[in-house]
C-alpha cells in the first residue's frame, strides 16, 4: 500500500534540495521522460531536457533557494498521486546581489514509473 502523503513529502524534499543547490541536473531527474512543466506566464516545456535547460537559465541569473510545504496529496491509484505544495522562494541576483522573495503554489501529478521511482509527469505553478 502506498502512502500518498509520504511520497509527496519526499518529492517536495528532493525538489527543494535540487533547486536550493541550483543543480539543474538533479532537477532534471525529478521529471518523467514525457513530463510537461508550465511556468506562470510561459509556454509549456516538454521533457526533462527542455525543463532542465529552462531551469538552468534561472540559475545563471540568480542563486535560488526554496522551501516547500506539502498542503495536500491525493492518491488516485497505485501509480498516480496529485499533490499541492506551497513554496517560499528567495533569489539573489549574481550581477548585483539584488534579493527577491515570493510565494508559489506548486501543483504536481506524480507517476510511479516502471522502475518503481516516483517522478513528476505534470507541473503547474503560480505566484501568490
Amino acid at each position: 500500500m502506498i502512502h500518498a502523503d509520504e511520497i509527496f513529502k519526499a518529492m517536495c524534499e528532493r525538489y527543494q534540495a535540487a533547486v536550493s543547490a541550483n543543480d539543474s541536473i538533479a532537477y532534471r531527474k525529478l521529471f518523467a521522460p514525457d513530463a510537461i512543466r508550465i511556468p506562470p506566464g510561459s509556454e509549456p516545456e516538454y521533457g526533462p531536457d527542455e525543463i532542465s535547460k529552462s531551469e538552468q537559465k534561472d540559475y545563471d541569473v540568480a542563486r535560488w533557494t526554496v522551501h516547500l510545504t506539502p498542503l495536500d496529496a491525493l492518491q488516485i491509484d497505485d501509480q498516480w498521486i496529485y499533490g499541492i505544495a506551497q513554496g517560499s522562494v528567495n533569489t539573489v541576483t549574481h550581477a548585483d546581489g539584488t534579493t527577491k522573495s515570493f510565494k508559489t503554489t506548486k501543483t504536481w501529478l506524480l507517476h510511479r514509473e516502471d522502475s518503481g521511482e516516483w517522478l513528476i509527469k505534470r507541473q503547474i505553478w503560480n505566484l501568490k
